[in-house]
């Protein structure tokens, strides 16, 4: 009896704590083996992420009352092929980190998180943008546009605001300081917006994304300002769905041109436990005869609701003598080789 006593007052302390907040542990796990290939180079390789970034988190909500409620996510990436971190094998909460409110009136969050672009983007995407095999990564390319920002799908420092969820038409803000030196021409900072309408089976959005960049050292010089746009849609037809993506990325510079991409993309649920995916996007750079023209045919099979076998083949074609990378394939500079990836591959959730 004296022995139970305390294993009694630990089950009351425990559960006192799952009444008022819950925590909970979630990932991917997503490892593949594939040939990939440039120009006349070839090679082997088992790698990480071709269904979806293998990941472990933590997630938390705790009910406050009067509708609101406080939350918070901590995300790692991992690289499931050798055990360590991502990105640069470093393990650290760099996927997401935030601390949010979360009410009648929508959300409100701080830390490191997704762009509001990156999210509305990745909706009209067959295969998800931050995925190995998406044709949308051209969406970050900027050959040919020297001094130009890789479009990023997160931000540090973060402050965004999302109105509730589940009424259709929605908006999404946030602002990331750049927390710099050079304060006063705000070098570093990154803001991003969208607004559209999300109830199904219709979704279309328009996002926006401008980060500015620049020297800390004197003399302070005017920041370069890398500006991003998209136009997205995607139809939910049951068994079949579409998807569709207008972007053009620019830098304030009359010297570069600006960067046009078109997606688009179908799946086809073939049966309840498999699904056909094919997408297709086009890059062209003003003023320039540099372009790229990329696709990706999948298929999935799942196995459970939590694991699945899927095959994928990315092909990119580098036009003008290009030399943009996708899947992580090297190119020889202003070479115009072409880069295909084929690949099977097996993604367990938890």
């Amino acid at each position: 009896m004296k022995k139970s006593i305390p294993a009694l007052a630990a089950w009351a302390v425990c559960a006192c704590a799952s009444a008022q907040s819950n925590v909970s542990i979630f990932g991917t796990i997503d490892t593949y083996v594939g040939r990939a290939k440039s120009g006349s180079n070839s090679t082997m390789r088992v790698d990480s992420g071709g269904n979806a970034a293998s990941r472990i988190g933590f997630r938390g909500k705790e009910d406050l009352g009067g509708g609101l409620s406080a939350r918070f996510v901590l995300e790692a990436g991992l690289e499931s092929d050798t055990g360590t971190g991502n990105p640069a094998s470093t393990f650290a909460f760099t996927r997401q980190s935030y601390v949010g409110l979360v009410g009648p009136w929508g959300a409100l969050d701080m830390g490191r998180m997704y762009t509001p672009m990156f999210q509305a983007v990745t909706r009209a995407d067959a295969f998800g943008l931050n995925t190995v095999f998406s044709p949308m990564n051209l969406a970050a390319v900027v050959d040919a546009q020297p001094g130009m920002r890789s479009f990023v799908p997160r931000a540090s420092n973060m402050l965004r605001y999302r109105t509730p969820v589940g009424t259709g038409l929605y908006t999404d803000l946030a602002y990331a300081p750049g927390e710099a030196a050079t304060l006063s021409k705000k070098s570093g900072d990154l803001y991003s917006a969208s607004v559209g309408w999300a109830l199904n089976p219709l979704y279309v959005a328009y996002a926006f994304q401008r980060a500015r960049s620049g020297s800390a050292t004197a003399p302070v010089a005017e920041p370069t300002k890398s500006t991003y746009q998209s136009l997205s849609a995607a139809y939910n037809g049951g068994v079949w769905q579409v998807f569709a993506t207008v972007a053009r990325n620019g830098l304030n510079k009359t010297s570069v041109g600006d960067a046009r991409i078109f997606s688009l993309g179908a799946t086809w649920n073939v049966t309840t436990q498999s699904r056909l995916a094919l997408e297709g996007a086009h890059r062209k750079v003003s003023g320039s005869d540099r372009s790229q023209l990329a696709w990706t045919l999948g298929y999935d099979y799942a196995l459970s609701k939590r694991t699945a076998l899927y095959g994928r083949w990315l092909h990119l074609d580098n036009r003008g003598g290009s030399s943009a990378s996708l899947a992580q394939i090297p190119v020889d500079i202003n070479s115009g080789d072409s880069a295909s990836l084929i690949a099977v591959g097996m993604r367990h959730n938890f």
